[in-house]
């Protein structure tokens, strides 16, 4: 309900009955429920800001939260933070300001829709105190979702410079240098300024009902440095959730590092009933891809939520709720049969403090609201979910909560990490020497040189460079040779090694010249292999009781686009494997396959989502998926739920084997052992 006041017709229609009338049709459980919204006016009798006058000084809030619980449906109440434009237009002095001196609404087009305030400004503070205050004394509610906990900008306001002044004695820095101990400095403080805001909410609405739950938005997970996003917000989390608007790969990531991440489950994964996000406001989401979506977040023991942007006048489209909730039907079959922990062999390990770009340096910060940056380990990690999914290897996503987990893992992917502390080295070196396996690529090496025992040199000038097998790599890069080395569109890490106890597996080739000349070339449209080095691309390393396999270029961030690079990226994972995976799986690769097990139940539940359309075309079924999973104990029986239909399997010493009947959406099954 982000909707302006200047037409009077603006929710004027507005009814709270028909409002529920909808959510029961829809089948919910819970409903999140607008109290402001980005426009800044309130849907309660407010004494703290300004009430929308389309209400005509109507409850609505107050009416929809008694209507719900009549109907036995918990509400979460949403409350917008920092973006609040009726907070920024009668507060000048709580604007963020960008580098160049502007505040959000002075830019032209879409974005001057949005007025930002700065969650370092005492005024604003005080604000969003006594509204979370006055919402928390005067309704009963089971929950309090926070949208945009994040830094829409880097803000130079005079309350940003004078705390950053006070804190550090220093000025705030204008030039991006991610090897400059003041920019760094920087944007540690951006960080913990933005969760002291968040704790400073948070307990604000526990202080007076502690029994609420309180949820920040966390789609911001993968979002560029800008933003101040790390993997602490999750402590002024009840669970996590955020909505997402990409592609299926998008969310087999935010699911898995979601899982990972929440206090408590399950975790909350959302997105819009329009196609394809909220821009949109009459092209709704086919049927398929909705339930598609759906059955992928119950795949992960996650809660799926659905958005509708309400008309400007207030009224609703019934359809839209008949559809959401068939969809809800369905999927509530299967919620009696959720439990136990997600089998994750393999952990591909998300780094908060590595989404930036040395690429950046000398920059001045981007001015406006939501600048796009380019983030190397962010491509890296989504190439590793693409690689690891569709070759359906069972893993999960982790991030620095999970550093005392790492013996829970296998194999541990560090996917172009750029920046890693000195914590998170120790951690990952006591991995390997207790028997870890990881597999590291490109500047991962600037953070564990020392685990290697490697000096750092730089950076190819060639911006399009070729990993070459040598005898002792031809297994893994198998299909790969001499003559036609492995493609890497971009630089690769020149680096040697001092000490003799390093295996390489393949090296750096470059192309007959600098791509970047226009004069001197080989060919015309590419730039073919024409110069061989001796510098290791691709190289293992014993540690202990553990193996290190780094190379010089990100391979699986070229996992989404070349199947080349994504087998080559899955044959080093799989040459680190040293026990049994959890599951295997014969099945294509539209297929995406989770593994639970329940040890006190003894039983594990197989979810199986065909995914075909991001647009949502019809999926065509899929038939003949084999799973083989590997049990501890004796099998005694394998279900299809919900129906509890007993299917056949095959038990062998090292796995029971599945055949999944057909699979158009989603299936779901049980097998249980003693």
């Amino acid at each position: 309900m982000h909707i302006e006041e200047w037409d009077e017709e603006f929710l004027s229609k507005l009814d709270p009955k028909e409002y529920v009338k909808m959510l029961k049709k829809a089948k919910v459980k819970s409903a999140m429920v607008y109290a402001n919204s980005h426009v800044g006016y309130c849907y309660w009798p407010t004494k703290t800001g300004c009430m929308h006058r389309g209400l005509k000084g109507r409850d609505f809030l107050g009416e929809i939260i008694e209507l719900c619980h009549k109907e036995g449906i918990d509400v979460i109440v949403y409350y917008s933070l920092i973006f609040n434009n009726w907070a920024y237009e009668n507060y000048p002095e709580w604007r963020m300001v960008d580098i160049n001196g502007k505040t959000s609404r002075e830019y032209p087009g879409h974005i001057g829709r949005y007025g930002v305030c700065c969650p370092n400004s005492p005024g604003y503070r005080k604000f969003v105190v006594s509204q979370i205050k006055e919402l928390c004394e005067n309704y009963d509610f089971e929950g309090m979702f926070f949208d945009m906990t994040f830094w829409p900008m880097v803000c130079y306001c005079k309350a940003c410079r004078s705390r950053y002044k006070k804190e550090t004695g220093q000025d705030i820095p204008t030039i991006i240098d991610w090897e400059d101990p003041n920019w760094n400095l920087f944007q540690r403080k951006r960080e913990e300024w933005l969760l002291e805001f968040a704790a400073l909410v948070t307990s604000t609405v526990k202080r007076i009902k502690p029994e609420v739950t309180v949820e920040h938005q966390y789609s911001t997970i993968a979002a560029p440095w800008i933003f101040g996003v790390t993997e602490r917000l999750a402590e002024y989390c009840d669970y996590v959730g955020g909505d997402f608007y990409g592609g299926i790969l998008e969310q087999s990531f935010a699911c898995k590092l979601y899982y990972n991440l929440t206090p408590h489950k399950p975790f909350e994964y959302m997105t819009s009933i329009c196609f394809p996000n909220l821009t949109d406001h009459t092209t709704v989401k086919p049927e398929e891809l909705i339930e598609a979506r759906a059955f992928m977040t119950l795949a992960h023991q996650g809660a799926f939520l659905i958005i509708d942007a309400i008309d400007p006048v207030g009224t609703l489209d019934e359809k839209r709720y008949e559809m959401i909730g068939r969809i809800y039907e369905k999927l509530s079959k299967y919620e009696k049969f959720l439990g136990g922990e997600l089998c994750q062999d393999v952990a591909i390990y998300f780094s908060f403090n590595s989404k930036f770009s040395f690429a950046e340096k000398g920059k001045r910060p981007p001015a406006r609201i939501f600048a796009n940056v380019r983030l190397p380990h962010v491509e890296a990690a989504l190439g590793a979910t693409e690689a690891l999914r569709k070759s359906h290897i069972p893993f999960g996503v982790i991030s620095r909560r999970n550093l005392d987990e790492l013996s829970r893992f296998n194999v541990l992917i560090l996917p172009n990490v750029l920046y890693l502390s000195d914590e998170e080295v120790k951690a990952i070196r006591e991995y390997v020497i207790r028997g870890g396996n990881v597999y590291a690529s490109k500047f991962t090496l600037k953070s564990i040189a020392k685990i290697l025992g490697a000096n750092y040199i730089g950076e190819t000038k060639e911006n399009f460079t070729y990993i070459t097998p040598t005898s002792k790599g031809e297994a893994i890069l198998k299909g790969v040779t001499k003559r036609y080395p492995l493609s890497i569109p971009e630089s690769q890490v020149l680096v040697e090694f001092t000490s003799g106890d390093v295996e390489v597996l393949a090296t750096l080739t470059l192309p007959y010249t600098d791509p970047a000349d226009a004069r001197k070339f080989a060919s015309i449209h590419s730039n073919p292999p024409g110069i061989e080095t001796s510098y290791p691309a691709l190289i293992r390393k014993r540690l202990g009781k553990g193996t290190i396999i780094w190379c010089s270029a990100p391979i699986e961030a070229y996992a989404v686009r070349y199947i080349k690079h994504r087998t080559v990226f899955v044959n080093i994972i799989r040459s680190l494997v040293k026990v049994p995976l959890s599951f295997e799986a014969d099945a294509p690769a539209c297929v995406e396959i989770t593994l639970f097990h329940d040890p006190e139940m003894k039983r594990y539940i197989i979810n199986v989502v065909n995914f075909q359309s991001e647009i949502g075309e019809p999926n065509v079924p899929v038939d003949n998926v084999v799973v083989r999973v590997r049990v501890n104990g004796r099998p005694l029986r394998v279900l299809l739920l919900p129906s509890e239909e007993e299917l056949p399997f095959k038990a062998t010493k090292k796995y029971v084997i599945i055949r999944v009947p057909r699979v158009k959406t989603f299936r779901m099954l049980a097998l249980d052992y003693q």
